[in-house]
């Protein structure tokens, strides 16, 4: 596997054989993957992946359908967990605690890794509860915090102006586009430590999907995100690192302009030249 570091973004990140992670290179990083590997049952889906993930960057993993890109994302907030039968090897470490979230209640794991997925998923309930939702499980009662947090989640997510007055509403009023950001206001009102999208624009017409594109451009330097997405011209327009995978392993991370400009591995450059996925 091929990792490079990027000087201009003052971010390190780690090689697979790197030692582990120093004080001072913790600062850079929101988490560090090192050896997972996963099985669904008997399929091993993902082997022995180690990867960096920046602090405050936005982090795109591309490639083939089946490659284990999703399975992955979801590692990181453990969706595997509800089901039986699947299992992990290896760490997720989330600084700057250096905890292994593998070994962590899911719980509390999905109280600080928030996750917004294909189709928008909005509760039935009104759209101030939609975003209140992840701070009242986090015990936050006071009346006037919780309009401030949704407030400036909703602003966040660039929503606030088309729905202020009607926050009373059910979210199911909303377009499919709005109810995509409503999605990614609930997860961003918890204030997570990482912000999981599983090709959030996937079920998206262009407009809708420029405006969720805008938004995590906007969000990048407060949030540390990781996005799946088959698109990529999406992943080149909006994120800082690109992770390549191909059947279940990771094949190349570096900086996003270098990845796609001067890819390093032959299996890369095939996929972004379009000979095959």
């Amino acid at each position: 596997m091929t990792q490079k570091s990027s000087h201009d973004q003052h971010v390190t990140l780690m090689s697979p054989k790197a030692s582990p992670t120093t004080s001072t290179q913790r600062e850079s990083l929101a988490a560090e993957v090192r050896k997972l590997s996963f099985w669904y049952g008997e399929n091993q889906a993902l082997k022995e992946i180690t990867l960096s993930i920046a602090n405050r960057k936005v982090t795109a993993l591309i490639g083939p359908s089946g490659c284990g890109k999703s399975t992955l994302l979801r590692s990181f907030n453990r969706m595997h967990d509800l089901y039986a039968g699947n299992r992990y090897s290896g760490e997720i470490c989330l600084f700057p605690e250096n905890h292994n979230l593998i070994d962590l209640d899911p719980f509390m794991v999905r109280l600080r890794i928030g996750m917004v997925f294909q189709k928008p998923n909005p509760f039935p309930k009104s759209i101030f509860e939609n975003v209140a939702a992840g701070l009242r499980i986090q015990g936050v009662q006071n009346k006037k915090l919780l309009s401030d947090r949704v407030e400036q989640a909703l602003r966040d997510a660039a929503l606030w102006e088309e729905v202020k007055d009607r926050l009373s509403q059910s979210a199911y009023g909303l377009s499919g586009g709005q109810q995509q950001r409503l999605c990614i206001a609930r997860a961003l009102a918890p204030q997570p430590d990482i912000l999981l999208l599983d090709e959030p624009t996937s079920a998206l017409d262009p407009i809708a999907t420029a405006k969720v594109e805008d938004l995590i451009t906007e969000i990048r330097n407060r949030f540390t995100v990781i996005i799946v997405t088959h698109n990529m011209q999406q992943a080149a327009r909006i994120s800082d690192f690109t992770a390549y995978m191909h059947l279940g392993k990771l094949i190349e991370f570096a900086p996003t302009g270098e990845l796609f400009t001067t890819p390093q591995e032959t299996l890369t450059r095939d996929y972004i030249t379009g000979r095959f996925g």
